[in-house]
């Protein structure tokens, strides 16, 4: 990335929070024990058990839950859960349900499986359950039957929104009525800027029909490439059976060594409450340049953790041609067809990612998109002179 640009399109951590004193220290211990050699062999399919263990432990306390280590298996990352999961759940030639918008390269994945992709609104609140069912019984009455609902509940990517405990309620009725895995992609939770985010949807559901995957990467550090998955033990199960992980051993040995011991140590609880404090902060930032700068007739949403913020642009404001203006100023902007499964939906909508730049930036950037937005609009007649 150029000096000089200002990257609001990024949804990456800050740099500036990955190598910390307490993970560098972590790395010299293990790759100096004595033991070393075995944390860098193939490991237990299910993965490294230390921190199997962590992460029961951590999840029982933060969510209620009574878990086993039989519930969970540790995974590349999670972009290795949805990947896994599309490839054991979803029919090639099936259907897979996801929100509207919805991650990226998600959409990218499933795609992969060559599965259909129907998308189901959102709204301010995120998946509104009676357009999931009213999407659902039409297929059915076409004689289709979708295998998976792909929903992103916690500080979502790309709105920022979170999804009400009432609604997913709901949605795990649909899910049950229907026969609909749901597959909840939670690699924000723990990035709440206030009080307790609702439960999963593996808590609510019991387990029943839910795979819920977690990561590192937006905590500790992407390059780890390490997350886990919960699920019943015979979901779990199955997946540990699958041809990927027998073939190669569990996800990443030397790194989940390394992390558990870091986890031990009571390092990730320290790092998380900076991360929040730091990303609340610069969301507050963002917010409040957009109420300074902004056309009045440009909508946004206020995420209560996480990374992004979701623009509307008005009608007459395209948001291609907001995001190549805006790069000619200097700032770098994701627009929203990108998120859909029909890009046609996100025309007049940007995303902004205030993780990975300075408060500065985020206000700068922010003053000049106002400025390309009312630059941009489209006259329905201009004069011809």
């Amino acid at each position: 990335m150029s000096r000089n640009i200002i990257p609001l399109s990024l949804g990456h951590p800050d740099p500036e929070t990955l190598l910390t004193p307490e993970l560098r220290k972590t790395m010299l211990q293990v790759i100096n024990s004595p033991d070393a050699h075995t944390t860098l062999q193939y490991g237990t399919e299910q993965g490294t058990r230390s921190l199997i263990d962590f992460l029961v432990g951590k999840i029982q306390r933060e969510q209620g839950l009574s878990l086993q280590p039989a519930n969970l298996m540790v995974i590349a990352g999670s972009t290795h859960g949805v990947d896994m999961l599309a490839r054991l759940y979803a029919r090639p030639g099936g259907v897979v349900l996801v929100e509207a918008p919805t991650y990226v390269d998600a959409i990218h994945v499933f795609r992969d499986h060559h599965v259909e992709l129907c998308s189901i609104p959102m709204d301010e609140n995120g998946l509104i359950p009676s357009e999931l069912e009213k999407q659902i019984v039409q297929l059915h009455s076409s004689g289709v039957f979708p295998s998976i609902l792909y929903t992103i509940p916690n500080f979502h990517n790309p709105t920022g929104s979170t999804l009400s405990e009432a609604r997913r309620i709901e949605i795990i009725r649909i899910a049950q009525h229907y026969g609909l895995l749901i597959v909840e992609d939670d690699v924000y939770r723990d990035l709440s800027f206030e009080g307790a985010v609702p439960a999963s949807f593996y808590a609510l559901a019991d387990g029943q029909q839910v795979f819920s995957i977690g990561s590192f990467s937006k905590t500790l550090a992407p390059g780890l490439r390490l997350g886990w998955l919960v699920g019943t033990e015979e979901a779990i199960q199955h997946c540990v059976n699958c041809g990927t992980m027998q073939m190669g051993g569990g996800a990443n040995p030397f790194v989940a060594h390394m992390v558990a011991e870091y986890c031990q140590s009571g390092s990730l609880e320290k790092h998380i409450l900076r991360l929040r404090s730091l990303y609340k902060m610069r969301c507050n930032v963002a917010l409040a340049a957009l109420s300074q700068y902004m056309p009045s007739d440009t909508k946004w949403t206020c995420p209560a953790g996480g990374f992004f913020i979701w623009l509307s642009l008005p009608e007459n404001v395209f948001a291609q041609e907001v995001k190549r203006l805006a790069l000619q100023e200097g700032v770098l902007v994701s627009a929203g067809e990108g998120f859909f499964v029909n890009p046609g939906d996100g025309k007049h909508n940007l995303r902004l990612a205030y993780s990975c730049a300075k408060p500065e930036e985020i206000k700068a950037g922010i003053r000049i998109l106002a400025q390309v937005i009312e630059k941009s609009r489209v006259e329905p007649n201009p004069r011809i002179s």
